[in-house]
């Protein structure tokens, strides 16, 4: 497994806009995000499990309006 640097770590907000960046999933490119809740950086392929959109509703914006909840 390679490392990429993404971003800096003070980038990522606490429930903040997240970080789209490309991900290799065997062999194509996947968009992907991280994100910071409670205080812990997630990584996540941009890819809705049950209809096929990404699921920032904004470009980087992930939370819904309580940040809460992606």
């Amino acid at each position: 497994m390679s490392r990429v640097r993404v971003c800096a770590s003070q980038e990522l907000v606490d429930g903040g806009a997240g970080v789209r960046f490309e991900v290799d999933q065997r062999g194509r490119p996947q968009a992907a995000f991280a994100v910071r809740f409670h205080g812990r950086v997630h990584g996540y392929i941009n890819r809705c499990a049950h209809v096929p959109i990404e699921l920032d509703w904004n470009h980087g914006e992930f939370f819904d309006t309580s940040k809460l909840y992606l």
